[in-house]
């Protein structure tokens, strides 16, 4: 095995619209249903998550379905600020980093991977590749998202595990042929990967690593510098070249 792939919403990240939605309910006085009609019926919603409409073009249509009084500045954090970290998905990455490419593949908005980036992107910098439905234009499970997964030297289907809450998503991936695990929890999707022959160190071992990283990075300088010193000088009868 050479990868593993995470999808984001309720893996990496949980979230809850209604957080959003309460903030708007209570400034525009409609209900939360009127509010996901007007997203979710017209289609603008899905549009925004393919990149079809800018930010601003989408949060210009939300205004115009909802009479929303917001203006843009106001309306980004409202929108966005609906996310928690999963910590233990979190160490799992961690766990998997040294040894594996890691790829992130989310059906997820512009404004909305902004924010995150914005405000977590020590968490995004764990990634060698991020697949985003808003810059490859489909959204899970269209067949050809998947199919950017491949987009590496070396890599096959079967060099790949991808890590997705939703059954209708990795019943599609399934079909294309990926190795699929269906996250429940991070204690069961950790003990699925070890099944699929994946090695994840432990939080001790991490630590470990990191120690002995740093280690050499710091031997390597003082035994470059030592290097250095002996270069021309003829005192201790050693000539470096």
């Amino acid at each position: 095995m050479k990868a593993v792939a995470f999808d984001l919403g309720r893996v990496l990240f949980d979230f809850d619209y209604n957080i959003a939605l309460k903030k708007i309910e209570d400034k525009i006085g409609i209900s939360k249903q009127e509010i996901i009609q007007a997203l979710f019926f017209e289609n603008f919603a899905e549009d925004f998550e393919e990149g079809k409409i800018s930010p601003f073009d989408f949060y210009l249509k939300f205004k115009d379905k909802t009479g929303l009084s917001l203006d843009y500045p106001e309306f980004i954090p409202v929108w966005c600020d609906i996310f928690t970290l999963n910590k233990e998905t979190l160490s799992l990455i961690e766990s998997l980093k040294p040894f594996y490419k890691l790829f992130l593949i989310s059906n997820i908005n512009k404004l909305h991977y902004d924010f995150l980036k914005k405000n977590y992107s020590y968490v995004f910098s764990l990634f060698d590749k991020e697949i985003l439905s808003f810059e490859v234009g489909f959204v899970k499970p269209s067949p050809y998202i998947y199919q950017y997964l491949l987009q590496q030297p070396d890599l096959s289907k079967q060099d790949l595990i991808y890590i997705d809450d939703r059954p209708d998503l990795i019943t599609e991936a399934e079909k294309q042929g990926f190795i699929c695990i269906q996250f429940k929890d991070v204690n069961q999707c950790r003990e699925e990967l070890k099944n699929l022959g994946c090695f994840i160190t432990s939080s001790e071992e991490l630590t470990s690593l990191n120690r002995l990283k740093d280690f050499l990075k710091e031997d390597n300088s003082a035994l470059l510098g030592l290097g250095n010193t002996l270069k021309g000088d003829d005192s201790l009868g050693v000539k470096i070249t």
